[in-house]
């Protein structure tokens, strides 16, 4: 079977304008599916500059024209509020990289670069030495779940996140 090499890099601020296209279009699909996640003003441009310039915002390239940015994802090392589990319990105790501020470009919905995201997010974090993946969505985000689960997560409970923000948070072990 021939593997496919994902493409994907640090993103950099002359990327922003497809960066925040992304983001509209995926805002935009979830104020037509009813749900209130993204629609506050959360995550902004500056959410996104602050990201390049920590090096933590990732960009996934359209297969065909590497140029073009299909996608985007903010990965870091912890997150503080995933400390305490208000229902559930996380499957390991391992060090985790987390992926936040997923978007993808309208155009490339449907065609398997969500897979590609979550794909460059378990690469990414075995090059850093992380064995545990963990995320967090609003449960109204219905493809958000269905994609987390093709990627192999489980549902492993409920966080707050601030203000007063309900989460359901997965988690994703790598095979060694």
């Amino acid at each position: 079977m021939l593997l496919m090499k994902i493409d994907y890099r640090k993103a950099t601020l002359e990327d922003l304008p497809q960066v925040m296209e992304a983001v509209e279009d995926s805002r935009a699909l979830l104020k037509d599916q009813g749900n209130g996640q993204w629609q506050d003003g959360y995550p902004n441009q500056k959410d996104f500059e602050n990201d390049i310039n920590n090096g933590r915002l990732f960009v996934l390239s359209d297969r065909e024209d590497t140029k073009q940015i299909a996608g985007v994802m903010a990965l870091t090392y912890y997150e503080e509020d995933y400390h305490h589990l208000y229902e559930g319990k996380w499957l390991s105790e391992l060090p985790y990289m987390v992926m936040h501020r997923v978007a993808l470009k309208k155009k490339y919905r449907g065609q398997g670069y969500g897979k590609d995201l979550f794909a460059a997010f378990a690469e990414q974090a075995r090059k850093e030495g992380f064995r545990s993946l963990r995320i967090d969505t609003h449960e109204g985000n219905a493809i958000m779940r269905h994609l987390l689960k093709q990627a192999g997560f489980t549902l492993c409970g409920r966080v707050i996140l601030p203000p007063h923000k309900d989460r359901m948070v997965f988690e994703r072990i790598l095979e060694e």
